[in-house]
């Protein structure tokens, strides 16, 4: 048998028989769209934003957005980049530094004993490593200067402006498929996307209340063909207390609200919580979440056991089919003569697919 020279013949490594091939091959990239302020010590620089994220389940998340989160046990590459606006002079250090499980450092670069001569100088620092982690491991990226001034960290853009980077990706051992490429990012979806294609959805380029990743499902049989695979909720929250006396009807308090506008048709499920008083022991009160004034949701009651006490709501909690700008809201019902109360009103929109 003729055996192919790798010289002139490209071998690609095969999985050994038995092994399941993961469907993605891990690999994430973050970035910061707005100036972070470093002081003094180490500082974890804050991401808001995704290049790719590719990990099942994602390896960043808006809720602990410091982290890459190990989800597959391996061997990874993990690297990051600050670059300072304007560095304040004074001090001899600016490093980059990767901190592993929020105490270990596995990697440090910059300048160390360096004189920073002039405070209009953009000084950055890089650091990566090399380095097995198991599931539930996270990387921070950390950076560290003592001017003995606080300064400003340059910014990342979603079209290609590198300031404040961090990215890792697992290395090593057998070949994954193909990565997907760059998602896009904005706040509409591509208007003719191919199967497997990814997008991140915002309401705002430079402040967004929430991300939503979609990936593109040619092959499904819903009307609704971008799938929802991660990113931060959509929520709102009124914390002001509002009462009423009025009975048997459902009604909007004064600030209406909490309310959410859904950006696309779709599949979405909605959440919603509150605290309730009521001046009556036994008072029942109620919420319940609404497409505009028209009656949606299930609702969800309260039965206060002891009069003004303060109680919590269960969450009320729906899956609604809805049109572009679709105002969600949660409106409010006392069936008990007496004064009721609501306070901290909550309201949570996750999309599960989208046109």
């Amino acid at each position: 048998m003729s055996v192919p020279d790798p010289a002139t013949v490209d071998w690609v490594p095969l999985w050994p028989t038995g092994i399941t091939v993961p469907p993605i091959q891990p690999s994430v990239r973050v970035y910061r769209s707005t100036a972070q302020v470093i002081g003094g010590g180490w500082s974890p620089l804050i991401f808001d934003s995704v290049r790719w994220d590719t990990g099942s389940p994602l390896q960043w998340s808006a809720s602990f957005p410091t982290r890459l989160t190990c989800q597959i046990a391996g061997t990874y590459f993990i690297w990051g980049m600050v670059q300072l606006n304007a560095a304040a002079v004074g001090g001899l250090n600016r490093m980059a530094g990767i901190r592993l499980n929020g105490s270990i450092f596995i990697s440090e670069g910059g300048m160390i004993g360096a004189t920073i001569a002039a405070g209009g100088s953009n000084p950055h620092a890089a650091a990566s490593s090399i380095h097995q982690l198991n599931v539930g491991d996270y990387v921070e990226l950390t950076y560290l200067q003592d001017s003995g001034s606080n300064v400003n960290t340059e910014v990342s853009s979603a079209t290609g402006r590198y300031g404040v980077e961090f990215a890792m990706a697992l290395v090593g051992g057998m070949q994954g498929p193909p990565g997907p490429g760059t998602p896009s990012y904005g706040i509409s979806l591509p208007a003719s996307p191919v199967d497997g294609q990814e997008a991140i959805l915002v309401d705002s380029i430079s402040n967004p209340t929430y991300q939503w990743r979609f990936r593109y499902n040619a092959g499904s049989t819903s009307a609704y063909k971008w799938e929802f695979i991660g990113g931060a909720d959509a929520s709102a929250r009124v914390y002001t207390a509002e009462t009423t006396t009025t009975t048997g009807t459902w009604l909007d308090l004064a600030t209406v609200g909490p309310r959410i506008v859904v950006p696309r048709a779709g599949e979405y499920n909605v959440m919603s919580s509150a605290m309730g008083i009521h001046t009556a022991a036994g008072g029942q009160i109620w919420i319940s979440n609404y497409i505009g004034t028209v009656t949606a949701g299930s609702g969800r009651s309260l039965q206060i056991p002891a009069a003004n006490n303060t109680e919590p709501f269960g969450v009320a909690e729906d899956r609604f089919t809805l049109a572009a700008n679709d105002e969600l809201r949660v409106r409010y019902h006392n069936s008990t003569a007496g004064t009721a109360t609501w306070h901290t009103r909550w309201l949570r929109v996750v999309p599960v697919r989208v046109s």
